[in-house]
């Protein structure tokens, strides 16, 4: 089946699957070909695709949030952002997170900047968690 992981600012991955689990607000789905139609929400987490045989990760992604519609053999799948796990630097991403902790500490309590900060914690953490 096609799989697309489309964000705002850049296509994250196109290709082909024989299983994708991904993390829903209702808990994880998996999706095989000829999967029934429907559209869920999708939480943080990661999807995991298996190009060849169902249970072998071949990619991993990072996503914040978005939408899923699901066909018989098409899965799409609109984040927030993602991230291809095989391209993420560790050290940066903590290195970054630390700098994200600073300046939250820097904030009054009623600063509006509080909320975009701990998206960018949040999103560094689930980086560095895999």
């Amino acid at each position: 089946m096609r799989v697309r992981i489309v964000c705002p600012e850049h296509n994250a991955y196109e290709g082909e699957a024989v299983f994708v689990a991904l993390p829903t607000t209702d808990g994880e789905l998996g999706v095989a070909p000829l999967h029934a139609s429907e559209i869920c929400s999708v939480a943080s987490g990661y999807v995991r695709l298996c190009d060849e045989r169902m249970g072998e990760v071949s990619h991993t992604f990072a996503v914040d949030g978005g939408y899923a519609e699901i066909t018989g053999d098409e899965v799409v799948i609109l984040a927030e952002r993602a991230k291809d796990m095989a391209s993420v630097s560790p050290d940066e991403v903590r290195e970054r997170l630390r700098g994200f902790e600073e300046q939250l500490g820097n904030l009054s309590a009623d600063d509006a900047r509080r909320a975009y900060l701990y998206n960018e914690i949040a999103w560094c953490k689930l980086l560095c968690s895999k």
